[in-house]
């Protein structure tokens, strides 16, 4: 009776009281009627077997959005074709976004037959190959409405050395795809950059993962690739450590393309406060508005003291999150800088602290004796700071609220008085060092 009002459905699998009788079965199958006529969007999780005429009774013309997830095995692959070529069989089809967990390489024909299709996601089983990939890859580009891609390749098979040699020359353009997510080997993601052409691309989203014999030279390659193949990209997000040699070109595309979005992590060389504060001088990060520059090591990391430099020459900077190495013998420094220079007018909206992990650090933070300076001195370099968060043990997160409670203190104070606030605290500071 109410099967007509429904828009959405949603589960890890088909319900029980959604399957469907023999009569029902038959009945909507005769006629050709969808058990949703008004079904907009369906997300199933976990395909099983036995729910595949209830899955065929919900193809409706009215889909918006379809998220299926399979698994490996055949059978999932052939219920999902089948549902696809239900759904679409007659061309007509206005889809606009379509996910699939477990995808076949078979898939991707009856895909390219909605040609509305606007957002794509797709994990392909482990059983496709490379060159299947590549394949499957470029007949995308047949979708003139794509403006997101997202290709997940999830493999144990190391063919980096059969792909290439057995490619077909492939040089395909997407019209107009704006967002591309790729989760695939270093070596694969260089293939298909290699067989492709989207000048309409903004946004780049790139996790690798691959043999450290392989990665390092694919990495720094798809980076060089990024100007050849995005004149008009403005987000550069890297789901991956990576080496000095590669973060060198990521900066220089920073600049090149005065990016407003820049996310990745480090790990296997150092980047310390001279080395942000070059990048800053270089105009590197001037045109930036997120900046994410995150290491999971236990090694060096900038100072507190660098945030100055980013408060001085990346002004349009409203989300920053950073690994910070913050110390005792800091402290003094930054009350000195609070006393000699100006508080500056600077958009940053929201920080995220990442103190480096090592015992005697974790114990300094958790005594909370630093934060009123520190406090002090993000209000001074960013008055209009709304939210500041820290990553790691329990300590940091005792340490992030005691900041975020200073700071809400200090902004509901007059200059004058937020020099009062810390003062007493700063004074004790100075004469424990003394």
């Amino acid at each position: 009776m109410y099967a007509g009002r429904v828009r959405s459905f949603s589960g890890d699998s088909l319900l029980p009281e959604a399957h469907l009788t023999s009569f029902a079965s038959t009945y909507l199958s005769s006629f050709r009627r969808p058990l949703a006529p008004g079904l907009q969007e369906l997300h199933i999780w976990e395909l099983e077997e036995h729910e595949w005429t209830t899955l065929l009774s919900l193809c409706s013309t009215t889909l918006k959005f379809v998220h299926l997830s399979g698994d490996d095995k055949d059978e999932g692959g052939r219920m999902i074709g089948g549902f696809l070529h239900s759904l679409g069989c007659d061309g007509s089809h206005s889809l606009e976004g379509l996910s699939i967990h477990g995808a076949h390489h078979n898939h991707v024909d009856l895909i390219t037959k909605f040609h509305m299709l606007q957002d794509v996601e797709l994990s392909f089983n482990g059983e496709t190959t490379g060159a299947l990939l590549i394949e499957g890859f470029s007949k995308l580009s047949a979708l003139n409405h794509l403006s997101k891609l997202r290709i997940e390749w999830n493999t144990t098979h190391e063919d980096h050395l059969l792909v290439s040699p057995s490619l077909p020359p492939y040089s395909v353009s997407f019209r107009s795809l704006h967002s591309i997510d790729i989760v695939v080997p270093a070596y694969m993601a260089l293939l298909l950059f290699q067989c492709s052409r989207v000048n309409t691309l903004k946004r780049i989203i790139l996790h690798c993962y691959s043999p450290p014999q392989h990665q390092t030279t694919s990495l720094k390659r798809i980076i060089d690739k990024f100007g050849l193949a995005a004149p008009s990209l403005e987000e550069v997000i890297l789901g991956f450590n990576i080496d000095q040699e590669t973060f060198d070109a990521v900066l220089d595309l920073t600049l090149r393309f005065r990016l407003r979005t820049l996310k990745t992590t480090w790990a296997g060389f150092e980047i310390d406060d001279a080395y942000i504060h070059k990048a800053c001088l270089s105009g590197c990060f001037s045109h930036l508005e997120v900046l994410s520059l995150v290491t999971c090591s236990a090694g060096y990391c900038p100072t507190f003291q660098v945030l100055r430099s980013l408060a001085i020459h990346c002004r349009h900077l409203k989300d920053l999150d950073l690994s910070f190495t913050i110390e005792e013998e800091h402290l003094p420094l930054l009350i000195k800088e609070m006393e000699n220079e100006h508080s500056l007018s600077h958009c940053l909206k929201s920080l995220v602290i990442r103190p480096r992990i090592d015992s005697e650090n974790t114990k300094f933070l958790a005594n909370g004796e630093s934060i009123p300076i520190v406090s002090q001195y993000l209000d001074s370099l960013f008055p209009s700071l709304a939210r500041c968060d820290t990553v790691g043990p329990i300590q940091y997160l005792t340490f992030g609220k005691g900041i975020r409670l200073t700071l809400k203190a200090l902004q509901h104070r007059s200059a004058m008085d937020s020099r009062r606030l810390v003062g007493s605290q700063v004074k004790n500071f100075r004469l424990k060092e003394l």
